[in-house]
C-alpha cells in the first residue's frame, strides 16, 4: 500500500535522486534550492512531501514552502522564486494522494493560499479545490539547430544587429565562478532593477547559489568592455535544461552587450549538450518583455499557477 510522508533530513540524497531520474525534475526541486532559500530568507521554510510504492520507493512528490509575510500573508508555495517547475507527479490520482498533506500544511501554518506551479504536468492533475490561472508565458528555445540557424533565427535588427555591435565595441563574455565576480554582478543586477523602480535582491541569496549552485547547477558570464564588467547573467542548469534567470549591465555598458550575453549563453548551452534554453517567465502585463522575448525566435506558452 502506497504511504504519504514527509523526506526526514537523512533520506534527502534519496530525494534528490528521485528528482533527477523524474521527467520533470528541475534544479528548483533539489535540496541545495531549498538550502539556498532557507539561509537567504528567514521568512521561508520547505520540506519535501512524497507518495512511497510498497517497496518504499518514492513514485511521486514535491517541495512544500511555507512562506511568512505580514504584508502579503502566509502561504504554502511550490516553489518560491522557480520559473519553470511542477509537482513531480504522473496522474492526478498521485496529486490527489498528497493533497491532503499539503492542506494539513497550510493549516498548521496558516496560511492564506496554497500555490502550485506547473509547467509540463497537466494542470488538471492538480487542480482538484485549486483555481488555474495562466498569469504568466514562458520562453524557450529549442536547441536542435546549429548555432548558425539559431543565429538566423533572430530578429535582424532588434537582437542579431545589436549583438554584432558589441563585438564590434570589443565587448567579451566570460564565465566567471568566483565570488568577487558574483559580487560584481549582484551590484549590476541592483542597478538594473533601480532603472525599473524594483527593489535590489539581496546578496545573500546569490551567495547561497554561489556556494550551493555552481557549478553544477549554475553559471555566472559576465561581458567584460575595457577590461571592466559592464553585464552579465546567472544561469541556472539541470540535465537538458538551461535557464538565464537573472541579468542586469551598468549604466556604461555599450549598445547591444544585453544581447551579446544571451547569445554567449546560448552557444555555451548548445555546446554543453543541453536541448533548451529559457528565457523565463513574463507576466502577461510586462508587454515590452513580452515582445523583447518572442524577438529570439523562440517558442512560447502559458504557464499555470
Amino acid at each position: 500500500m502506497s504511504a504519504v510522508e514527509w523526506i526526514s533530513p537523512d533520506q534527502v540524497a534519496v530525494w534528490d535522486a528521485f528528482v533527477a531520474r523524474h521527467p520533470l525534475g528541475r534544479v528548483y526541486h533539489l535540496s541545495a534550492w531549498r538550502e539556498v532559500l532557507e539561509t537567504s530568507f528567514a521568512h521561508i521554510r520547505g520540506g519535501f512531501l512524497v507518495l512511497k510504492d510498497d517497496g518504499g520507493q518514492i513514485q511521486a512528490g514535491l517541495p512544500v514552502y511555507q512562506v511568512k509575510s505580514w504584508l502579503l500573508k502566509n502561504r504554502t508555495v511550490s516553489v518560491p522564486f522557480a520559473t519553470v517547475m511542477d509537482p513531480l507527479i504522473s496522474t492526478q490520482e498521485e496529486f490527489g494522494q498528497l493533497w491532503e498533506s499539503i492542506a494539513n500544511a497550510a493549516r498548521r501554518d496558516k496560511s492564506k493560499r496554497i500555490e502550485i506551479r506547473t509547467y509540463r504536468a497537466n494542470p488538471e492533475w492538480v487542480q482538484g479545490q485549486m483555481w488555474a490561472g495562466a498569469i504568466y508565458k514562458h520562453h524557450y528555445l529549442s536547441l536542435d539547430r546549429s548555432t548558425d540557424e539559431l543565429f538566423r533565427s533572430f530578429h535582424e535588427s532588434c537582437v542579431r544587429r545589436r549583438v554584432k555591435s558589441a563585438i564590434r565595441a570589443g565587448v567579451v563574455v566570460e564565465e566567471r565562478a568566483d565570488i568577487d565576480s558574483l559580487r560584481v554582478f549582484h551590484a549590476m543586477l541592483a542597478a538594473t532593477r533601480r532603472r525599473f523602480a524594483l527593489p535590489p535582491m539581496p546578496l545573500a541569496f546569490f551567495e547561497a547559489m554561489h556556494r550551493r549552485l555552481i557549478p553544477d547547477h549554475a553559471a555566472l558570464y559576465l561581458a567584460i568592455y575595457e577590461g571592466e564588467p559592464v553585464g552579465g547573467a546567472l544561469i541556472l542548469k539541470f540535465e537538458d535544461q538551461w535557464v538565464v534567470e537573472y541579468c542586469g549591465h551598468f549604466d556604461n555598458a555599450p549598445g547591444g552587450t544585453d544581447q551579446l550575453v544571451w547569445w554567449r549563453t546560448i552557444e555555451c548551452a548548445k555546446n554543453s549538450g543541453a536541448e533548451f534554453f529559457s528565457l523565463g517567465r513574463t507576466s502577461l502585463s510586462n508587454q515590452g518583455l513580452l515582445d523583447y522575448k518572442r524577438r529570439w525566435g523562440t517558442i512560447e506558452e502559458d504557464l499555470t499557477d
